[in-house]
């Protein structure tokens, strides 16, 4: 794990090395076991480096190779050492000492620019080609690394964290109107539209699955890998297909294992995360090794609130999973005395910039605290399997099926669908109106869409002139981000909209992130390349099919998870249950707080006072169930948005004094 930064002139033999120091500076204070530079005329590397492999032991970077001719600094844990080993031609015991960087190197100098195709892991890195004169740049297909950048006359700068990047002389750091339109407007979590946009004007991210080349007369950006639909998959039976996802499965679950000290997994009662959990504790056990569980459960006192069907404690579904797993421990995190809005001044330092995961993103950071106290430097989590290998309901594979114009699946389909159902009636109400032509099912559906555009749009506290100003409205049409429309999709288009590098981007900030700043890596089996492409490949009816949903993940897991985690389709849990009764003892406290926005100018320029001063009026009291209030979801982005312009205002102030 490393963070990295950087910058190539192409007009000046030298350059100062203070801008480089500076930059290193800037880079945030994580645990590093590593720190070091490299400057050569017009080029300049740094790195701040955690040792988490075991062969990263030792590793300094930035690398300068004289014999090949290339210099890199990296922030990489490779996946298929062996393989690439075995291409390029290291034997022996060496197979097991060489640094990630290095057989990097090596992959550039054998495939040169290609050689992202041939890499798998977690990377972002840039390698500066001393005959060509060249600076490559690339980050992995899921972009679970981030690399910031910026174009200046005369050259260029990168770095995983954008802070440096305001070392660069000349360059002013100011926002980027759009990047917050569409953080305000977006009614989801989501915090952004646009994966190269960043809230700075002058940098951008290099998006997931992208290489760049700059030189004197070169800027070469280009994509090297992005969802594509791939020939599909034939075995010859459900348990062939089971047994693959299990085999693929394992392999990205078991070269993630390699860490110098204990590896962890975030662990809920649902199907990814206690999938990955089997396989990594049945990997484990092989040497003696035990895995720490990781689980977030309410608050002491919790009063459920939750319909039939909804899980604010998922502890029993754990506790047969750890039941199961001989080398598994669990530690439950109630993040007592913590709520969405505390510590915002520092979570916001640490994603470098405003967030709308406030309900998720305070006990996010202290299970990688406490991880952080257990030597733990790998977390595991499964936070891409929904898209991936527990995809799968019924209602994606009836239009699958539909748009296939396979009329006799779709009877068959139904009809075993309702079989499984005690009162079928109501189950086949909702297949029959799935099954209506768009039109009139859209008809049909007019007061309730109606409804739910309103109240998407209630999230929202943006400033109405300031949307028009940017056209905000109309970036979230062409992006999808309300609704995908009127329209069907198949089981692959619809993965297709989701795996994007806007998505990737989004998750990177907030995980990336956060495990850097305690010192860990935080990696997802499920978004391996080999995962998704796997499961790209796999026929949709292996995924549902007669009343069955994720069902591919369920029977891979047979023997591996018990049958009351591995079949429950009943119910879910639910994360987030216990936030509004975290934050009623605080409440008059916060709207006192909310009522002064709009004291500044920025918060005007950007917020809807007037709207944020009638809803307040509305909630001067939350009830336990105002998690599914987008009026107090609305008021709490403003608040947080709030705090951001005033700690860069205060910022800027004693920059200037």
């Amino acid at each position: 794990m490393s963070a990295i930064c950087g910058f190539y002139y192409w007009d000046r033999e030298t350059v100062s090395p203070e801008i480089g120091k500076l930059m290193l500076r800037k880079l945030p204070k994580i645990p590093f076991d590593n720190e070091g530079c490299w400057q050569k005329k017009g080029v300049f590397f740094a790195n701040r480096l955690r040792w988490i492999t075991p062969e990263s032991v030792g590793e300094i970077l930035p690398c300068s190779n004289s014999k090949l001719g290339l210099s890199i600094t990296a922030d990489a844990i490779i996946d298929n050492r062996q393989e690439l080993c075995g291409i390029i031609g290291i034997e022996g015991s060496e197979r097991n000492q060489i640094a990630d960087s290095t057989l990097i190197l090596l992959a550039y100098r054998k495939w040169g620019q290609d050689c992202v195709r041939y890499i798998l892991g977690d990377f972002a890195f840039a390698i500066w080609d001393h005959n060509k004169k060249e600076l490559f740049c690339a980050v992995d297909p899921v972009g679970s690394r981030t690399l910031y950048y910026h174009r200046m006359a005369g050259g260029f700068a990168f770095s995983t964290y954008v802070e440096p990047l305001f070392a660069i002389p000349g360059f002013w750091a100011q926002f980027n109107e759009t990047w917050i339109a569409d953080f305000l407007k977006i009614p989801s979590v989501m915090h952004l539209l646009d994966a190269e946009l960043t809230l700075y004007e002058g940098i951008h991210l290099l998006p997931a699955g992208h290489r760049l080349t700059v030189g004197p007369d070169t800027w070469n950006k280009q994509i090297y890998w992005q969802v594509e639909r791939l020939p599909e998959l034939r075995l010859k039976s459900d348990s062939e297909y089971a047994e693959a996802l299990n085999e693929v499965m394992t392999e990205a679950v078991r070269c993630r294992l390699r860490s110098r000290n204990s590896v962890g997994v975030m662990l809920s009662g649902g199907l990814d995360s206690t999938a990955i959990a089997a396989l990594a504790g049945k990997e484990l056990e092989k040497s003696g090794q035990r895995i720490l569980g990781f689980s977030r459960v309410p608050m002491l006192g919790y009063r459920d609130w939750l319909p039939r069907g909804g899980l604010a404690d998922e502890t029993p579904y754990i506790e047969r999973v750890k039941g199961h797993i001989n080398n598994l421990d669990v530690m439950y995190i109630r993040s007592e005395g913590r709520h969405s809005l505390s510590d915002t001044e520092r979570l916001m330092a640490m994603m470098e910039q405003p967030y709308k995961i406030m309900d998720n993103l305070f006990w996010l950071d202290q299970i990688m605290e406490e991880a952080q106290k257990k030597n733990i430097t790998v977390l595991l989590h499964g936070g891409l399997g929904n898209i991936t290998a527990s995809w799968g309901d019924i209602l994606t594979y009836l239009d699958t099926l539909y748009l296939n114009k396979d009329w006799l699946g779709i009877a068959k389909e139904v009809w075993t669908t309702l079989r499984r159902y005690q009162h079928p009636w109501r189950a086949g109400r909702v297949l029959l109106h799935h099954l209506l032509p768009m039109p009139v099912q859209a008809c049909l559906q007019r007061n309730q869409r109606q409804q739910e555009k309103k109240k998407m749009q209630e999230y929202s506290p943006i400033n109405q002139e300031f949307a028009m100003k940017i056209g905000v409205e109309e970036r979230l049409r062409t992006h999808a981000a309300l609704f995908f429309g009127n329209k069907r999709y198949d089981s692959f288009t619809l993965r297709q909209k989701q795996l994007t590098p806007d998505f990737f981007a989004h998750v990177a900030t907030m995980n990336m992130k956060c495990a850097k700043a305690h010192g860990l890596v935080s990696r997802d089996p499920m978004a391996d390349r080999r995962v998704i492409e796997f499961c790209l490949r796999v026929p949709e009816r292996q995924y549902a099919r007669s009343g069955r949903e994720r069902y591919l993940l369920r029977r891979a897991m047979q023997g591996l998870l018990p049958d009351e985690v591995r079949w429950n389709q009943h119910e879910r849990g639910q994360q987030c249950a216990d936030v509004a009764q975290r934050l009623q003892p605080i409440w008059p406290k916060i709207t006192e707080e909310m009522a002064d926005i709009g004291a500044i100018t920025e918060e005007r320029t950007f917020l809807d006072i007037a709207r944020i001063r009638r809803e307040l009026e509305k909630n001067q009291t939350i009830t336990d169930d105002a998690v599914n209030d987008p009026g107090l979801a609305m008021l709490m982005r403003a608040l947080i948005f709030s705090r951001f312009l005033r700690t860069q205002k205060e910022k800027k102030a004693e920059a200037i004094s």
